[in-house]
Order: structure tokens, then sequence, then C-alpha cells
């Protein structure tokens, strides 16, 4: 596999440690500033997208490698 792969797979676990990390300290709720203000996405719903772009990454990675 490419060092790409690597790479992503290695994000992918840490945004998961990430989202893990969250949900026991119970900050899930806590809302998301960005450019100074709070606004209605929280750190839940942020690193869930993280999560899920980096799932897709990896997969996509990989078929380009098994090709």
């Amino acid at each position: 596999m490419s060092n790409l792969y690597n790479d992503t797979t290695n994000a992918l676990f840490n945004a998961l440690d990430i989202k893990e990390t969250i949900k026991s300290n119970n900050l899930n709720a806590i809302k998301r500033v960005h450019g100074g203000t709070a606004n209605e996405d929280t750190l839940e719903e942020l690193i869930a997208d993280v999560v899920s772009f980096l799932e897709n990454l990896t997969e996509q990675v990989q078929e380009q490698n098994d090709e």
C-alpha cells in the first residue's frame, strides 16, 4: 500500500480516538467556534463529518491501490 493509504488510515484512527475522547468527556454538545463566534454545529457533528470523510478517502485510496 502507498504512503497515502498509511497516512489516511492514521488520520482516521486519530479522528476516531478524538471522537471517543469527546464522548467519554461529555463534550459532544459543545458548540463549534468559527471566526470567534459560536454556531449551531457541535463537536460531535464536526468529528462525525471528519470521520466520514476519512473513511471514504481511505476506501478510495485502497481501491486505487488494488487496481
